[in-house]
């Protein structure tokens, strides 16, 4: 087949557009119409690729690479039907053609009937000459069964024939890392890096590796050999950082963030970690200045804002903090981290209401952290909102059963609305367990200490 996407006078994209702009019909072969297919299917542009096929199947109506680059088509839309009949057409022309196998294989996959998928290309191992194809898609479906160890069987096969697919290399590695077999997935790495020792995708992917088995100095040296290999690798230089920050290097691994800058575009995650190296070395000004460069490159990222606002929560700036907390919840309401921090900076303040409501959004936003559930209920006592104490207790309570801390607090709420039945219910329970109230649920209610030393 001609590569589509050459510029030279062979090509048959330039003609075939050429075509469309005129009311005329050109003749391809199919091999041109195979190219011409494949090129806007690869590209995105369906609806040309769908243009192209119909005219290829007028003119060569029983060519079985074309109908199986309809089928192809019909796949993509859904029309799964459509393409079964059309795949058992070509069947009678081409009997022994592995795409049939493989587009069948693809049908029951996207009907998440991945087991019938894989019992078909197991039987198309049988009668297939180019066997990686199928290996990868063996991998591809095991792996959504979740059968990791099925699916590096069959990724390693793949690896072994083409070391430099790195998309499957990046599937075996992530099999191996939920199986935990990391000294597996250096052995397979070692053996690509034989065959070619400036692979420096290989080393880079080694070095995570050795950081999964806390081997850090072997980690540095592989992330070393990938910038030997390739001194604009970018990720290396990351990688890099982030061990030397470990080992604490701090300074080189600044080093190496600003040389990953220099490199590339700008990223946020660069600054952000050149911002927590220099807050680890004290240096304030230029973390501060590091941690905003951060949320100007991405004003998405989370973890970029969080630094910030936490930076100014340990130096106990609460209006600062809050300031960049409405500032980070103006792009992301909906984010746990800001709310539950716009929570608990409101109650510092003393916005009791505000932060009633803040907490109650960190809860519904999917935070059921003891701590949240606490300091909601802490809010409440400030609002003298009992009966709602009462209720969010409850509810906390399915999520920590034992907490006594909650038990403490329903009890006093019983005791304030005079429901002292329900309260000695708790009290007692409380007093069998040898639960001893804590200081900070006594500086709420210090009446308590006696009346639970009563019991």
């Amino acid at each position: 087949m001609q590569d589509p996407f050459s510029n030279n006078s062979d090509s048959p994209i330039p003609r075939f557009e050429q075509m469309l702009k005129t009311n005329e019909i050109y003749f391809f072969d199919a091999e041109d119409f195979e190219c011409i297919v494949q090129y806007y299917i690869d590209t995105g542009e369906i609806n040309l690729a769908k243009k192209a096929i119909q005219l290829a199947i007028k003119q060569h109506p029983i060519h079985s690479e074309l109908l199986l680059l309809k089928s192809e088509l019909l796949i993509f839309d859904g029309a799964y039907e459509d393409a079964k009949h059309l795949l058992e057409s070509i069947e009678e022309i081409d009997p022994n053609n592995q795409e049939i196998f493989v587009q069948r294989a693809t049908i029951f996959s996207k009907n998440k009937n991945h087991q019938a998928a894989i019992d078909l290309l197991l039987e198309s191992l049988k009668h297939s000459e180019e066997l990686i194809e199928i290996w990868c898609l063996l991998g591809m479906e095991y792996m959504v069964l979740e059968k990791y160890s099925e699916a590096t069987e069959y990724f390693k096969l793949c690896i072994e024939q083409d070391p430099e697919d790195y998309q499957v290399l990046y599937n075996l590695l992530f099999c191996f890392e939920f199986l935990r077999e990391y000294e597996q997935a250096i052995e397979v790495i070692n053996s690509i890096l034989e065959k070619n020792p400036y692979n420096e995708i290989a080393w880079h992917e080694i070095g995570k590796q050795y950081l999964n088995l806390d081997r850090d100095a072997d980690a540095l040296s592989a992330f070393d050999f990938a910038i030997i290999s390739e001194d604009r690798f970018t990720g290396a230089y990351i990688e890099k950082g982030k061990v030397l920050e470990k080992m604490g290097r701090t300074n080189e691994a600044i080093e190496n963030y600003q040389i990953s800058i220099q490199i590339d575009d700008p990223s946020a995650y660069a600054y952000l970690r050149i911002g927590k190296c220099h807050q680890s070395l004290g240096n304030d000004m230029l973390a501060i200045q590091y941690y905003k460069k951060s949320v100007q490159e991405d004003p998405s990222s989370e973890k970029s804002w969080i630094a910030l606002i936490d930076f100014y929560i340990h130096k106990e700036d609460v209006k600062k903090a809050l300031y960049y907390t409405d500032k980070a919840l103006l792009i992301n309401e909906n984010s746990v981290g800001y709310n539950k921090r716009n929570a608990l900076l409101l109650q510092t303040l003393g916005k009791y209401i505000e932060a009633e409501i803040a907490y109650q959004n960190t809860i519904e936003l999917g935070n059921y952290e003891l701590e949240i559930w606490i300091e909601w209920m802490n809010t409440l006592i400030f609002l003298n909102e009992w009966e709602k104490l009462i209720t969010i207790g409850h509810q906390a309570k399915e999520f920590y059963p034992n907490a006594e801390e909650l038990d403490f607090r329903i009890a006093a709420s019983y005791q304030k609305l005079s429901r002292l039945n329900e309260a000695d219910f708790f009290i007692q329970d409380l007093f069998k367990k040898k639960k001893e109230p804590s200081e900070s649920f006594l500086e709420f209610f210090p009446d308590f200490r006696r009346i639970f030393n009563n019991y």
